[in-house]
């Protein structure tokens, strides 16, 4: 099936040169952060008043500009944010990027106007990821990047569909990481992610390590679609999203620019041609390799021997002395360009480039031989890869704005001016009326040049009607006034698009919920005797071997597709809590505020605030949410740090063979720099892994002030515990919470 519909292109910018070099090299749309409720917190980022002229900016040249607030909020900062919001939309900007599904509740009631999409953060992955948006008044969805495009295109949906296209790749399923969080209380859904998917890590199986070619196990490619962008083109996809907000200017100019180029190439003769040159220059300007990634159903996602920029191979060491380094050019090197020495790992920029006669150049060409100073003390023959290529910011200059002239000049009568730019249109009438002309008359060359020469304005003037009487006279500074006049009407109004601003008030919806009582995640046989022994209420089990009736199944993140007959269920994603109302709302589902709790109880039965709370953020939660009985907090366990379409132990030990090693009952684990270790769990129904954090997280010590806020239910979770193990923590777990 191939669909038709305008794409739009939609591209990162971190800061206000990027943002420039997105304008200028065709993006129809940007997406950028404030200082405050971003998830890219280390970036630049942009002031409120830049986000207001950048507002200004991108709608006199016709781009869109969304602002990302899709960061989980805590209970003190709803106010604050919302008050962000309401500063936003009065500015005009075309709509926000969300993941707190309290807070767009909030937002959607109070503005609804407001223009709301769904980030990646939010885990969409289904068509019940989608209605469960739809009904929260979301009307874009970017889908998670491990969705098919095949996939994603046989779901039926009112919302707009927007997908990565090209950039950095989360390992994790987006807003289902917990890594950096809890072990460096860094918090990805807070914008603070310390990349732990990029260091190094050993693979143990029990206690033996297994050799791998690399020691970035958890780094994958950089995703990139140039070489099947028909594909996306005929996609019911309405936007193609680049990432990159923590990228340079040029980066944003030249990533944007090829996807620019293939979206007008297809829309003009439904071809999209690649060029070698344009491959080169999307290795120079930053890969970490390349994959089509799951988009285009591609496994081979992983780059494990570096996690950096890998730049483009362009030449190679010949000879080398304690003097000169001499280089054969596969490609032209212009001076101040940044290059790396592969093997030696050693990188800097071109000052100083020579001839084979040891005259300065400024640039060395393909297949020559150049030679560079050894002040960094190369000493072996090597690859030279280019890092940082001087491009042209802006090749065919800056970005103009189309408009068409209307001029008239009749004897006795005013002189009007029209001005179009298709949307809004311009009238200016001269105070000065035409007079008949004695021995001076104005040509109609003259006036045309009068006009249209429009130095560094926005505008260019593709088309220009005259009308006029013959032999009259009109001085050249009234033309230029006229058309200054009209200029700056047009601009003003292009800047200041008109904003639809209405604000209702919130109403609370307070649902009575009643439960209570202690629940227990068990792994293993002996963990679940020891929870029937001591008649444990609410036993949760992953394993379905292990489910007997009225135990409570935990259904899998990333398996919608399953139907579950289970009695009871706990949903750990949107789209389950949509499939399985009546469910518990399981922690993954990031309550970190009283309005998200509020919103789920419409589909919840309990709902397990984010391990991610402070004590005092719960403390602050407890004192805004009115139905409390329903509130469950993990006391004790290893939480789940990450869950991965991708196997490691598919990868790495059965090198991507028919995968069994998941069953062969060892246990393989992550070992980090620091020597701490980390359990790999894998799902045999869903091919999935997860991270387990070795880290207890143990808040039994606070249990009697968790009850003071009014909490009543309190959440274990084992992992390898004994039976004994199992029973002595219950029963205290039991004893503190009475």
């Amino acid at each position: 099936m191939v669909f038709t519909m305008k794409h739009e292109l939609l591209v990162p910018v971190g800061d206000y040169d990027s943002l420039i070099a997105a304008i200028n090299n065709g993006a129809d749309a940007v997406y950028l952060g404030g200082q405050k409720f971003g998830a890219r917190a280390f970036a630049p980022n942009f002031s409120k008043e830049e986000i207001k002229n950048a507002t200004k900016l991108c709608h006199l040249y016709g781009v869109k500009i969304y602002i990302t607030v899709n960061t989980l909020i805590y209970e003190k900062e709803i106010s604050e944010a919302l008050e962000y919001v309401k500063e936003l939309h009065k500015m005009g900007v075309d709509a926000l990027i969300m993941q707190d599904v309290g807070f767009i509740d909030l937002v959607h009631k109070t503005l609804p106007n407001l223009e709301i999409h769904a980030s990646t953060q939010m885990h969409n992955h289904s068509a019940e990821s989608l209605n469960f948006l739809q009904n929260l008044g979301v009307s874009r969805v970017v889908f998670a990047r491990e969705c098919s495009l095949d996939y994603i295109n046989k779901i039926d949906t009112p919302l707009e569909k927007e997908v990565f296209i090209h950039g950095s790749l989360c390992i994790s399923y987006s807003g289902e990481c917990l890594f950096s969080s809890l072990i460096l209380n860094r918090s990805g859904n807070r914008g603070e992610c310390a990349g732990m998917c990029r260091l190094p890590y050993k693979l143990y199986e029990d206690n033996k390590l297994i050799t791998t070619k690399g020691d970035y196990l958890l780094s994958p490619k950089d995703l990139c679609s140039v070489n099947d962008f028909e594909k996306l083109m005929e996609s019911n996809i309405k936007c193609f999203k680049i990432e990159g907000r923590m990228k340079s200017a040029p980066y944003v100019a030249v990533v944007t620019r090829i996807y620019r180029n293939l979206i007008d190439s297809y829309e003009k003769n439904k071809k999209c041609t690649v060029v070698k040159e344009d491959l080169d220059l999307l290795k120079a300007i930053f890969n970490r390799e390349y994959t089509k990634g799951y988009l285009f159903n591609d496994n081979d996602i992983m780059n494990i021997k570096a996690p950096n920029h890998q730049g483009l191979k362009i030449g190679e060491v010949t000879k080398v002395n304690s003097q000169k380094i001499q280089i054969k050019l596969t490609h032209n090197l212009k001076q101040f360009s940044g290059i790396r020495f592969k093997k030696h790992d050693i990188g800097l920029n071109v000052n100083f480039i020579y001839d084979e006669k040891g005259n300065l150049i400024n640039e060395g060409l393909k297949n020559t031989t150049i030679y560079l100073d050894n002040f960094m003390g190369i000493k072996k023959l090597d690859d030279i890869m280019l890092t940082k290529p001087i491009i042209e910011m802006y090749p065919h200059g800056y970005k103009k704005i189309p408009i068409i002239m209307e001029f008239q000049a009749k004897v006795g009568k005013e002189i009007k001016l029209k001005v179009t730019d298709l949307e809004n249109e311009i009238y200016i009438n001269s105070k000065m009326m035409t007079e008949k002309s004695v021995n001076a008359p104005i040509s109609r060359e003259r006036i045309e040049d009068a006009l249209t020469k429009l130095g560094d304005s926005p505008f260019r003037v593709s088309n220009i009607k005259i009308e006029m009487d013959n032999d009259i006279f009109i001085p050249v500074g009234v033309l230029k006034n006229l058309r200054r006049e009209a200029l700056d009407k047009l601009k003003w109004i292009r800047e200041n698009k008109k904003v639809s601003y209405i604000e209702k008030e919130f109403v609370k919806e307070v649902r009575e919920k009643d439960h209570e009582g202690i629940s227990v995640l068990v792994k293993t046989k002996e963990q679940l005797e020891a929870s029937l022994h001591l008649k444990v209420k609410n036993i949760i089990v992953t394993n379905p071997n292990l489910y007997q009736k009225g135990l409570i199944f935990r259904i899998p993140r990333d398996n919608i597709k399953h139907d579950y007959s289970y009695d009871l269920l706990l949903a750990t994603d949107y789209a389950s809590l949509d499939k399985y109302p009546n469910s518990g709302a399981d922690y993954f589902l990031n309550a970190t505020n009283h309005y998200t709790i509020d919103y789920l109880n419409k589909y919840a039965s309990t709902i397990t605030l984010s391990p991610e709370n402070s004590l005092e953020n719960i403390k602050d939660i407890m004192a805004n949410y009115q139905a409390k009985n329903n509130i469950e907090i993990l006391v004790y366990g290893h939480v789940e740090l990450m869950i991965m379409k991708y196997c490691p132990l598919n990868y790495l030990v059965n090198k991507n063979d028919h995968c069994s090693v998941c069953q062969n009952n060892k246990n393989y684990y992550l070992q980090d720099r620091n020597k701490q270790f980390y359990k790999l769990e894998n799902n045999p129904l869903t091919h999935s892994t997860t991270i387990m954090n070795t880290n207890l997280t143990d808040l039994r010590e606070y249990i009697p002030a968790l009850k003071k806020m009014g909490i009543k239910n309190f959440r274990l979770e084992f992992l390898d515990e004994t039976y004994e193990e199992a029973k002595q923590i219950i029963e205290g777990v039991i004893k503190d919470a009475r």
